[in-house]
């Protein structure tokens, strides 16, 4: 499916996008830029969404395969109740188990995860000589490594975030991850992160810290880390910005976001 056929691993991945409609403006170009500057073989994009009629249709046009999130997760995002201050988090908790409930989907051992608003516009590889390649970004929220050390028992190994708004996971690591939260907790693996999130934080568990700490942590030498190159951008910027500003902006950033909440 790559667009220049170019490739720099042999790893062949699927691609996994949880979305909703609010993103259905950045979606064309999040495809395009994977296509373009993933330097894996891709073999098929799969859309992870409410099954809403829009976002089927925008998958029949573009060649991608429409999932509906309730046929993969554990749970519905009814059931998730998770309200801080009078903020309903339940969405946002509901995204994080689509992203770990890839392997559900995912044809590959590997599959990379891609948020709905965010745009590669540089060549990207996420396998190197057998290790697999983190991204680290700037922030550091501190409740996500509480939760992650609470829930498995172990400290953190990377002091750097790895919420970067995408990673490459593996199918076979994502079941231990499980496996490990379940033997701890005695609970299915999202039941154990529901009971242990500080609800006294809006944010306060994060799936890429949880799967990245774990795999640097259970296979130290199967991974190695390089920094993002993020820029976050308005929304209402993006036709403008991707017509334009990409070669310019592609000299110093891998990926740009236009986060729906990037209005100001």
């Amino acid at each position: 499916m790559n667009i220049n056929g170019s490739v720099w691993s042999d790893v062949r991945i699927d691609i996994v996008i949880p979305s909703i409609r609010k993103d259905l403006e950045v979606l064309p170009y999040v495809i395009r830029g994977a296509l373009k500057n993933i330097k894996h073989p891709v073999n098929k994009i799969f859309i992870v969404s409410p099954n809403d009629p829009a976002l089927k249709e925008f998958c029949m046009q573009h060649g991608c395969i429409h999932i509906d999130e309730n046929s993969i997760l554990p749970i519905t995002k009814e059931k998730i109740n998770f309200k801080v201050k009078g903020i309903d988090r339940s969405g946002w908790i509901l995204q994080q188990f689509i992203k770990l409930s890839g392997d559900r989907v995912s044809e590959q051992e590997h599959y990379l995860v891609i948020d709905s608003d965010t745009v590669f516009i540089r060549p990207n590889c996420f396998e190197r000589n057998g290790k697999i390649i983190f991204h680290t970004a700037d922030e550091y929220h501190r409740p996500y490594f509480t939760t992650h050390e609470k829930l498995l028992g172990l400290k953190p190994v990377s002091q750097k975030s790895l919420c970067t708004h995408y990673m490459l996971f593996e199918k076979s690591k994502v079941a231990a991850l499980k496996r490990s939260i379940e033997d701890r907790w005695h609970v299915q693996w999202h039941e154990a992160i529901l009971q242990n999130m500080d609800r006294t934080h809006t944010s306060s568990f994060a799936d890429y810290e949880t799967y990245g700490n774990f795999v640097m942590s259970t296979y130290p030498k199967h991974t190695e880390l390089k920094y993002w190159h993020n820029l976050s951008l308005r929304r209402p910027s993006l036709n403008k910005t991707m017509k334009s500003k990409v070669p310019k902006l592609a000299e110093q950033y891998n990926t740009l976001s236009f986060h729906s909440w990037n209005y100001s």
